[in-house]
């Protein structure tokens, strides 16, 4: 009788080791078969998209594609500091010089936010965006100022139209354009101003 219960129990155990052996082997096999995929840093899965975006490497183009955007509105701010900070090139035989000044001294002036000068032979132009306060004394305080830097005629305007203008012709100059270029559209700010001036007495006829 113990003959036949130690041969059962030898024959339980063997079945049991294969089995647990069949289950071990079907468990490797399984780790590589192509219904397993791997999850690791360089794959966008096992990731919600609307939770938690959609992966890193995704997720690190985007950083560079903002890194770059940022860089190229950084290059534009320098670029416009720089002409901001006097980095202009005014063709030789143009007053520049005085332009700059003149324009900067109007920038200090109480209500200017901005000022561009254009000179020739025997004019000095004034454009100034105001901050909409009292521009009419603006105007006169701002031809009071320049006439002391010049014995040319000088004209100023506060209108914003005019203003654009006669900065227009500036950015033109600083960027070396001779005056002979730009001499037709100077012609034509005189003039208009030159009616903006007259209109009111005739108005007062």
């Amino acid at each position: 009788m113990k003959k036949i219960m130690v041969i059962a129990s030898a024959v339980f155990l063997t079945g049991a080791l294969t089995a647990c052996n069949a289950d071990d082997n079907e468990a490797l096999d399984t780790r590589y078969d192509n219904d397993t995929r791997p999850i690791g840093y360089y794959t966008n899965e096992g990731t919600n998209q609307g939770d938690r975006g959609e992966g890193p490497i995704t997720q690190i183009a985007d950083q560079d594609g903002d890194r770059n955007e940022i860089g190229e509105n950084d290059q534009n701010n320098r670029t416009q500091n720089n002409q901001d900070n006097n980095n202009i090139n005014y063709a030789d035989g143009y007053e520049g010089e005085l332009a700059q000044k003149i324009a900067n001294k109007v920038k200090k002036m109480e209500n200017v936010d901005d000022a561009r000068v254009v000179i020739s032979e025997e004019n000095v132009l004034v454009g100034v965006d105001t901050n909409d306060r009292n521009d009419q004394d603006v105007k006169e305080k701002v031809q009071n100022e320049v006439q002391k830097s010049t014995k040319k005629n000088v004209q100023v305007s506060t209108d914003e139209n005019m203003f654009t203008r006669i900065r227009d012709v500036d950015n033109n100059l600083r960027n070396g354009d001779g005056f002979n270029e730009v001499e037709s559209d100077v012609t034509g700010i005189m003039n208009d101003l030159g009616d903006a001036v007259q209109r009111p007495f005739e108005n007062n006829r």
